[in-house]
């Protein structure tokens, strides 16, 4: 009679799963085993970055030369020209909740309330502050719950939440973008080390670690050279000798165990170079808050960042550049050609940083593609020209795809006074927040 054998059972493992010899316990690596049989891989996660950029463009430098995916990226834009079959750089777009209506000026405190709200501030310079949801915070109350932070804000100065910063617009308005409510700014946080502190731990104590590590490196190093001059001197050596060199060697043993014993996991998220050192310069502060975007759209800290290169108004001086001069006075350009060339340059250099950021994604692999394939990153301003402190045909441009949801378009031109609404309700809609409408949102954009 033929028995019947028992039928193979698929091994599963958890991720968790440790391997554990006395006291010590490694965790696995990710192993086949761990997917269960038959089971989808799970679906790559979309993340979204919105960077906001102050005191609107020199625009006659910003507009790609044609429409169309044929388009040039020149002028300001020029950096990203070799990015180009994953941007879009839209034309038309407008923030009808920047304007006045009725409330005279502090177009730049409006341009930073409506960036991410399009909604229209209610001026003053109270406690009655009164703007709109964000887009991220829309965003991030409906998948925040999936990662350790719902949402990070991160900004490059700081800023006080009171008192009033722009023509009786209360300071709030000017130093944030991002509303968890009509009357709840989001704090931005403005330093690398202490943003690098919120997502990882403390990098004093990973440098700690890794000076430790290396240390102890070196240490192995030595005892291998000990131990081989000691085999080849031992043949030579009388009885004594010998002896004594086996009393050194078990002094040496004891040494390794000791190592063992301290032996500890090299940290998963590498310090950024420079990130402890004393009086970052802005071009320093700026790339490490790139490289922290993206180490946390890696690690899935959190999948909804908003990023401000400066205050609403921001009065800069961008010295490195060989531009002395407060970049919102310069914004104030009354079409002085040296002034507007001053402009085209900050612009130049932000955007030749922010090609840079595009690139680390693009090179960082996230599953089977890479983390720009699965990230809508939006770079823009709430101003167009900061000496007309206009709200329509913003500068803005989009890279990525957001896993499939998004396709580099090269310059769109769109109807004029499209609101920004549109292209935000299309990027809620990429990270799967079904809301049928944002702000004064009229339809979501093609983003495809």
């Amino acid at each position: 009679m033929m028995r019947t054998m028992p039928a193979i059972r698929h091994l599963v493992l958890d991720r968790r799963t440790l391997l554990r010899g006395g006291v010590a316990a490694l965790a696995l690596p990710w192993l086949d085993a761990m997917q269960p049989a038959l089971a989808r891989p799970r679906a790559a996660a979309p993340r979204c970055v919105f960077v906001f950029s102050p005191n609107g463009m020199n625009m006659e430098r910003w507009r790609p030369e044609g429409e169309g995916r044929a388009a040039k990226l020149q002028g300001s834009l020029a950096p990203l020209q070799a990015l180009r079959e994953r941007v879009t750089v839209f034309s038309g777009l407008t923030i009808d909740g920047g304007r006045a209506h009725g409330d005279g000026a502090g177009d730049h405190a409006r341009a930073g309330a409506s960036y991410l709200t399009c909604a229209h501030p209610r001026k003053t310079g109270g406690a009655d502050i009164h703007v709109g949801i964000s887009v991220d915070q829309v965003i991030a109350a409906a998948i925040g719950q999936a990662t350790p932070f719902a949402s990070l804000e991160l900004g490059l100065e700081k800023g006080q939440s009171a008192g009033i910063c722009d023509s009786g617009y209360s300071c709030a308005y000017s130093n944030n973008i991002s509303w968890r409510g009509p009357n709840i700014p989001v704090a931005k946080e403005a330093e690398p080390r202490a943003v690098f502190a919120r997502l990882f731990g403390d990098p004093q104590a990973v440098e700690d670690q890794v000076v430790a590590d290396r240390q102890r490196q070196q240490d192995r190093s030595v005892l291998d050279l000990v131990r081989a001059d000691a085999k080849a001197l031992a043949g030579r050596l009388g009885p004594i000798d010998r002896q004594k060199l086996d009393q050194y060697l078990q002094s040496v043993r004891e040494l390794e165990q000791r190592l063992a014993r301290v032996e500890v996991v090299q940290p998963a998220v590498p310090l950024p170079t420079g990130l402890l050192a004393s009086g970052q310069a802005y071009p320093e502060k700026l790339s490490l808050m790139y490289e922290l975007v993206a180490l946390a759209l890696a690690t899935q800290q959190s999948r909804v960042i908003t990023l401000m290169l400066g205050n609403a108004g921001s009065n800069r001086s961008y010295k490195f550049l060989e531009v002395p001069e407060g970049h919102h006075d310069l914004s104030h350009h009354g079409k002085k050609a040296e002034k507007l060339d001053a402009i085209a340059k900050i612009n130049h250099w932000q955007v030749e940083q922010f090609a840079a950021f595009l690139q680390r994604l693009a090179k960082q692999q996230d599953g089977e593609r890479d983390l720009l394939a699965h990230s809508l990153i939006l770079f823009g301003s709430g101003l167009g020209d900061g000496d007309r402190h206009n709200h329509d045909d913003l500068p803005m441009l989009l890279a990525g795809e957001g896993v499939g949801a998004a396709k580099g378009r090269g310059h769109v031109a769109l109807a004029k006074d499209t609101p920004m609404a549109n292209l935000y309700l299309a990027v809620m809609h990429a990270m799967a927040v079904k809301d049928a409408k944002f702000a004064d949102s009229t339809e979501a954009l093609a983003l495809v």
